[in-house]
């Protein structure tokens, strides 16, 4: 799940934020040799396509890897839009080059891997050390037959973020622990609170959430089963919490 967020020209009291759940995929190779895989200085030349901020850069750990293996040379290339990312990997996968050595791959598009290109991609269930990704995480990028076709880089984790200042000025308590049981296990009280929270606020206008998909995506995927089921069924029509998100909802996360 990945949140794209347009500009606000209002600051937001409660922001309910869920990781982006993006999986890092090995290409089986193709006929275009400056796509990485080869040596220079005697080093390995490792290339990444990525997108958005996937955190590799962000948090060093590239330049890690690299210092621990000094063998290893990764040239890490990344855009900005994961639509304009994704089109151009789509197209560099028809024509067979032009890929990097592992590509980033948004939750969102998983099955269409699996279902249409597994072909293309290396096999990550023989590799050793990745007993510790999570079965059910690893098994949104599994083919049917057991081919692993990427490793997970995150699991989503949520969280709900408010700004005390503005909980003060609606009247609203500002302590985490008094603010979760404002709304524990009922995400409709959550949304009454916001309801109370646009009525009492003393200090001009101020948006209670930054987005209503925030609201949705947080709801949805607190469940086992959104779109598709474990056999890869499409059953958003019949399953009640993308049908109707506020059925018998999970309990909200405490606020961060």
């Amino acid at each position: 799940m990945s949140t794209h967020r347009t500009p606000r020209t209002r600051a937001a009291a409660v922001v309910a934020a869920a990781g982006a759940l993006a999986l890092v995929v090995g290409c089986g190779g193709g006929d275009d040799s400056a796509t990485g895989g080869g040596k220079k200085d005697g080093k390995v030349t490792i290339t990444m396509g990525m997108y958005g901020v996937m955190g590799f850069k962000e948090t060093g750990l590239l330049e890690q890897y690299e210092k621990e293996n000094p063998n290893v040379d990764i040239k890490a290339e990344v855009a900005g839009d994961e639509q304009t990312y994704y089109t151009a990997l789509q197209t560099r996968l028809a024509g067979g080059k032009g890929l990097k050595d592992i590509q980033g791959i948004e939750i969102g598009r998983a099955k269409e891997i699996v279902d249409t290109q597994a072909d293309k991609f290396a096999d990550f269930s023989d590799v050793t050390g990745t007993d510790h990704f999570l079965p059910w995480k690893q098994s949104q990028i599994t083919t049917a037959d057991g081919k692993v076709l990427g490793l997970g880089t995150d699991i989503g984790p949520m969280a709900v973020c408010y700004r005390k200042d503005y909980f003060e000025k609606a009247g609203l308590p500002t302590d985490r622990e008094e603010v979760a049981k404002l709304w524990q296990g009922d995400w409709k009280k959550y949304v009454e609170v916001g309801r109370t929270f646009k009525k009492d606020f003393k200090g001009g206008k101020v948006a209670y959430m930054d987005a209503a998909s925030g609201l949705f995506n947080a709801m949805v995927y607190g469940y086992s089963e959104q779109y598709y089921n474990a056999k890869g069924d499409l059953i958003y029509d019949e399953n009640p919490p993308s049908r109707r998100p506020g059925t018998s909802p999970p309990t909200p996360r405490r606020p961060a």
